[in-house]
């Protein structure tokens, strides 16, 4: 019987991190992941239904988890909500003291900073009692009827494989995001060497852009992916057929490392020492940022810093020839 539910981090590029050290758990004790469902689709080639305890509001997921018999929570995520609701179903639970929920915890850890986000997750995952071996690898499980689709669009588009790039120019905030006209300038370096160009996101916020982006390239050497606002497992196997990803410190970056397709993330309030991807083996991975001395920073936009063209000065000042050299890096 299955003991244990580790609480899983809300973003896709933390989950993907966290995920590096959480398959070997796994295969070491099996555990229930409690998170987002839409998570499962990035390791339903691996991972059933049966251990995934969907994250769906406080009523649904207070009955799921006290029926679940599971006596022990592992804590990924620092709320104070995580550790009440672990707590109100009865188990014993491990995490950060952070956000006033120490009397919450029957394990409470000492926060560690200066580390990768990566090496943080681990850390929790060891002090609840897991030992490791090796490295962090980036890690997707992706289903065979995604992989399939994935193929078969290609296919549809007249792309081959390893023939195009995939650019994300969106973020979880606008002012993490480098300028449009930057990503539409790489975009027509891309097509000059040879390569067909996707953008990626959702229509509600990178399909404007996409247009954009799209406006100076041939007709069939651009696809606006954005506009299908595709499904996470039907997007992680498109991008796994790419042959490099370009875009902003956020999910499909991660998504894009994990598949072991080579990257150029783009950094301006965070850094990639702390939030960079972890990367399958074999994979190349550049980081363009201004090293500003305040990175990574609170976020407080324009409060702390002056705004460039409406964004803050660490990505606003990031140049198109910044990320055209990582990119040619990469493709030599």
């Amino acid at each position: 019987m299955i003991r244990t539910v580790v609480f899983l981090p809300n973003w896709v590029g933390d989950f993907l991190m966290a995920f590096a050290s959480l398959d070997e758990c796994f295969e070491k004790e099996p555990f229930y992941f409690f998170g987002r469902p839409k998570f499962l689709e990035l390791v339903r080639g691996k991972y059933s239904y049966e251990f995934w305890i969907p994250k769906e509001g406080w009523a649904r997921d207070f009955c799921r988890l006290f029926k679940s018999s599971a006596t022990k929570a592992i804590l990924l995520p620092n709320s104070f909500s995580s550790a009440l609701l672990a707590t109100l179903t009865g188990m014993k639970t491990v995490g950060f003291d952070t956000d006033g929920r120490g009397f919450l915890l029957n394990k409470r850890l000492k926060p560690i900073n200066n580390a990768h986000q990566a090496e943080v997750y681990r850390y929790i995952l060891e002090k609840a009692g897991f030992e490791f071996e090796g490295n962090l690898k980036g890690k997707l499980y992706l289903s065979e009827e995604d992989k399939q689709w994935a193929r078969n669009f290609l296919k549809r588009l007249g792309w081959k494989e390893k023939a195009f790039a995939v650019l994300h120019p969106g973020a979880s905030k606008p002012e993490r995001c480098w300028m449009v006209e930057g990503f539409k300038e790489v975009a027509k370096r891309l097509e000059g060497y040879g390569l067909a160009v996707a953008v990626v996101g959702s229509s509600y916020f990178e399909g404007t852009m996409a247009q954009e982006i799209g406006k100076e390239l041939s007709k069939n050497g651009f696809c606006d992916v954005s506009g299908l606002d595709l499904p996470l497992g039907k997007l992680a196997a498109f991008i796994s057929l790419a042959r490099i990803f370009v875009g902003n410190d956020s999910g499909p970056l991660h998504i894009a490392a994990c598949a072991g397709v080579d990257s150029v993330g783009i950094y301006g309030t965070s850094v990639p020492e702390k939030t960079g991807p972890v990367l399958a083996p074999g994979t190349k991975f550049k980081a363009v940022c201004s090293r500003y001395p305040c990175s990574p920073c609170r976020e407080r936009f324009f409060k702390d810093c002056q705004p460039v063209d409406g964004k803050p000065p660490c990505i606003a000042n990031i140049t198109v020839e910044d990320v055209v050299g990582a990119i040619e890096k990469i493709l030599q």
